[in-house]
């Protein structure tokens, strides 16, 4: 079985049982261009760094801090803010995995997470940087500091 029949054949029926996809406000992204590459000169790059997944749920991209590698049959699960690793049984849900990203309840948060984000049917997708940095000023925003 190669990469995409793995993907196809596994892989996307588990996020699908998992919620991903499914559950309103969730959302799989696949081959997700996290960075363009390098910048080599004269108009060139180099390879785009791209995620096989991102898993988006209430307009916020969580799989930034929860990562998963899987062979379709495992999924190894890697915390990356606390180094945290284990192997485990199956995907987490939409809500689980908000959650675990989420712990403390945050009212400002979750009322931003409501306001949808234009992409323009796809085109626009904010990179990992901009993403972690409108996430600081929101949360900053939340928690009524007077300067970011």
């Amino acid at each position: 079985m190669n990469e995409s029949e793995t993907r196809a054949e596994l892989i996307d029926p588990a996020l699908q049982a998992a919620g991903w996809g499914v559950v309103e406000g969730s959302r799989i992204r696949r081959e997700y261009t996290i960075t363009l590459g390098r910048i080599h000169g004269h108009g060139t790059r180099g390879k785009a760094l791209t995620a096989d997944y991102v898993l988006e749920y209430r307009n916020t991209k969580l799989a930034i801090r929860h990562t998963y590698s899987t062979n379709g049959h495992g999924i190894y699960a890697i915390d990356m803010e606390t180094g945290y690793e284990q192997e485990i049984a199956a995907y987490p849900s939409p809500e689980e995995l908000w959650n675990k990203t989420f712990a403390k309840v945050n009212a400002w948060r979750d009322r931003f997470a409501t306001v949808p984000f234009e992409d323009k049917g796809g085109y626009f997708q904010g990179r990992y940087y901009q993403d972690i940095a409108i996430e600081r000023v929101l949360e900053a925003v939340a928690t009524g500091k007077q300067r970011i």
